[in-house]
This record gives C-alpha cells, sequence and structure tokens, in this order.
C-alpha cells in the first residue's frame, strides 16, 4: 500500500497513532474493548468487526497486540498490569490480584488479536 497517496489528514493522523507509547496503546486498547465489554465473547466480537472492517483497522489492531506482547514482556513497576486491568479494562482480578494474575487475562486478549487477526493479514 502506497501511504504517500493517502489524502494528508490521514496520513497525519496515522503518524499521530504510530507515534503514542507501547503502554499507551495499550490503555487505549483495553479502554476501547474491554472497559464495558460483558465477557471475552463481547471483546472478540468487537474486535473482530474492527479488523474486518478495513485494512487501517486491521493494522491498528496489530500495531495494539504488538504494544500488548510488549508489556507482556517489558521489565514494568510492579502494578502496572494490575493497574491496567482493574482500571484501565475495568475487570476486576478477584482470584488472583496481582500482576501474575493481570498477566493471565491480558494474554487472553492477546489471544483474542491473534484469532481476530490471523484471516485479515
Amino acid at each position: 500500500m502506497d501511504l504517500s497517496q493517502l489524502p494528508e489528514p490521514m496520513r497525519a493522523r496515522m503518524a499521530e497513532q504510530d507515534a503514542r507509547p507501547p503502554l499507551r496503546r495499550v490503555r487505549d486498547l483495553l479502554q476501547t474493548y474491554v472497559l464495558d465489554a460483558v465477557d471475552l465473547d463481547e471483546i472478540r466480537a468487537d474486535m473482530s468487526d474492527t479488523a474486518g472492517f478495513s485494512t487501517f483497522a486491521a493494522r491498528s489492531l496489530r500495531q495494539d497486540l504488538e504494544a500488548l506482547e510488549w508489556a507482556l514482556t517489558a521489565d514494568l513497576p510492579v502494578g502496572t498490569l494490575l493497574h491496567l486491568v482493574e482500571d484501565d479494562a475495568n475487570f476486576g482480578l478477584d482470584d488472583d490480584p496481582t500482576d501474575a494474575g493481570a498477566a493471565v487475562f491480558l494474554r487472553q486478549i492477546a489471544d483474542i488479536l491473534r484469532e481476530v487477526l490471523g484471516p485479515a493479514r
């Protein structure tokens, strides 16, 4: 895809989105797809709809997946993953309210992203 053929406002918006730090991307992803979702099936359906909407939407979700994978492997301050899940995703971790418990949930979100992006790749 030749991005130079896109209108300037679209190229500027893409550049702005691309410049977001990985942790901001993860927060935005969680606030967009997980925050008000009833369950993982609803999250999957919403992400699938987005991935199928356009090449640009799927591209953004791929970048979100990369950011999420980074967060799961990065040496982040203690409590960061827990904050992402409990605050940004508004998902309670009653059984394991730790970063380890949060990582389990975030891996589920990453798995959903991989699943919905499979056909879009």
